[in-house]
């Protein structure tokens, strides 16, 4: 082998990575090229979807447990239907929706801190589209945290819950000692 070849081997390496090096930084932009739908679909079924079984053995009694939680998404044809306050049951965390059409669409995130203290964040840049909700929290610093998530059907044995599942970029504490990076928002009737 000879150094003019080693060093084309070296370049075309270094183009190579070079090459996955774009590819991961822009990441998120490919993730947002996918359809709304897809995204819907694939987080309602990774994200918010889950099945358990136990089976447990003592004294000759055997005790079998299975819990199933399948997560769809709710696709409505009129956006106002999405309209209302979404409350989670752990956590003290809730979003108001208020929807005119398309391009008119307020929401507000209330976040009740270990301390009790209600912290309220306006959203911007709010998009509902095929049940996936994408919209941007603004922090009183002025700094920006993005917020995707899906409008979902929870069936979790038989009893079926309307909400919205939000995947969160940050993890959220619960109670000091539980961290979650998604959180199910049940809808106020």
């Amino acid at each position: 082998m000879t150094y003019s070849t080693m060093k084309l081997n070296s370049t075309d390496m270094n183009k190579t990575i070079l090459i996955l090096i774009c590819i991961w930084f822009n990441k998120p932009a490919i993730s947002q090229q996918i359809p709304e739908k897809e995204r819907a679909s694939f987080l309602a079924r990774e994200e918010f979807s889950k099945s358990k079984y136990m089976k447990k053995e003592k004294y000759g009694i055997t005790k079998e447990l299975s819990k199933v939680i399948t997560s769809t998404p709710v696709i409505k044809e009129n956006l106002k239907d999405y309209s209302g306050i979404y409350n989670a049951s752990d956590v003290r965390y809730s979003i108001g929706l208020k929807i005119r059409d398309e391009k008119n669409i307020q929401a507000t995130l209330t976040e009740i801190d270990s301390n009790s203290i209600n912290h309220i964040y306006s959203l911007k840049n709010i998009s509902i589209k095929d049940a996936l909700f994408k919209a941007t929290r603004i922090n009183p610093d002025g700094s920006e945290f993005f917020l995707e998530g899906v409008f979902i059907d929870k069936n979790d044995n038989g009893h079926i819950d309307f909400g919205l599942g939000l995947k969160l970029l940050d993890p959220l504490t619960i109670r000091h000692t539980i961290h979650t990076d998604k959180i199910f928002l049940l809808k106020s009737k």
